[in-house]
């Protein structure tokens, strides 16, 4: 007989009543402690929101920290909050700090960026741009457009990274690629100057011109500087006006090229300015910089031809010695010299020769 046909075969596994009331217990417990944990997340983020809405924001803190304590990434990432801006009492840097790292690793992209910005700008014991620049680049590339205009900011002036306009012009271009106008101001303002990219005026009013139709007050005016100056693009004073005039309704009155950092909202509500100045085209103008001629040398007068060396006077000798003074003595006559005195003429005498008669 074959060997297999003695082999003895596993019973089948019945589930008796037994065994399928405690797994149905089992499962039913399990549910109810999930949902009276979602729930009571859920019941905590709500009741902090109301509080948070009328101001109580002592009530608040205490029910976002219920909730962040049950592993909700809100209830951390609101705690961050609330104790960076001091809603609910002196400002507390190590627990926003230790919030927003908490929430940044249950995958809150927020929380990083505010990281990013408290080491870029907080106080002195807690600012560090090394770790500003870390987070902002980490945010970054998760597709946050205002850590990479933060970034060129600090590429710009040389904040936790190596200085490099080229790098922060290649940022704010990938920042206006995503959709962040005011990165593309920037832009246009470095083609306009050739700071840290190629001049093209003709390029930067074209791309001033697009970010000004969204609305941005800053666009607006440059756009009135390039028509008012001629700078890529023809010369027009009516159009320049018409260009300040919005940027005047819209709040702007000057450009500004001041180099400043933006909130999670992209703006500058408090703004916080880098000590480094940005691209002016009012410095630098926006046509391609000829080439100086040559600063004439100051005319100097001649200096005359050297004559004929002069002959060195003799070297003084010793001085003579003075003659004896003699006092002068009585008159005297003075001797007769040789020479002979002329006698006086005289009348001659008769020959002895007779007169003639008449």
């Amino acid at each position: 007989m074959p060997e297999n046909e003695h082999t003895p075969q596993a019973a089948p596994f019945k589930k008796t009543p037994l065994v399928v009331g405690i797994s149905l217990a089992v499962a039913i417990i399990l549910s109810i402690i999930i949902y009276q944990s979602l729930t009571s997340v859920e019941n905590y983020i709500e009741k902090a929101q109301k509080f948070e809405y009328r101001g109580e924001y002592g009530q608040a803190l205490a029910n976002f920290r219920k909730a962040a304590e049950k592993g909700a990434e809100l209830g951390y990432l609101r705690v961050g909050d609330i104790l960076r801006l001091g809603l609910a009492g002196p400002i507390d840097w190590p627990g926003a700090i230790a919030a927003y790292e908490k929430a940044s690793l249950g995958g809150s992209v927020r929380a990083g960026f505010e990281l990013g910005v408290i080491y870029l700008t907080g106080p002195p014991e807690v600012a560090n741009h090394e770790k500003a620049a870390q987070w902002f680049s980490q945010t970054g590339e998760r597709g946050i457009p205002q850590a990479v205009f933060n970034l060129a900011v600090m590429n710009a002036a040389g904040l936790g990274v190596k200085q490099s306009y080229e790098k922060a012009t290649e940022l704010w271009a990938k920042a206006n690629n995503m959709g962040f106008h005011r990165a593309g101001y920037f832009l246009a303002m470095a083609q306009a100057t050739g700071w840290g990219i190629k001049q093209d005026p003709e390029a930067a009013f074209a791309l001033a011109k697009r970010v000004a139709d969204t609305g941005l007050p800053q666009a607006q005016y440059l756009v009135g500087l390039f028509y008012g100056n001629g700078w890529g693009t023809i010369q027009s004073d009516e159009a320049a006006k018409d260009w300040y005039d919005k940027a005047a309704e819209n709040g702007c009155h000057s450009l500004d090229a001041s180099l400043l950092i933006v909130d999670w909202e992209g703006q500058t509500p408090n703004p916080v300015t880098i000590d480094e100045p940005g691209p002016d085209p009012t410095v630098s103008a926006a046509k391609p910089a000829a080439t100086p001629e040559p600063k004439p040398e100051p005319a100097t007068t001649p200096e005359p031809e050297p004559g004929p060396a002069p002959t060195p006077e003799p070297e003084p000798g010793p001085a003579p010695t003075p003659e004896p003074e003699t006092t002068p003595g009585p008159e005297t006559t003075p001797e007769p010299t040789g020479e002979t005195t002329p006698e006086p003429e005289t009348t001659p005498e008769p020959t002895g020769e007779a007169t003639p008669e008449p």
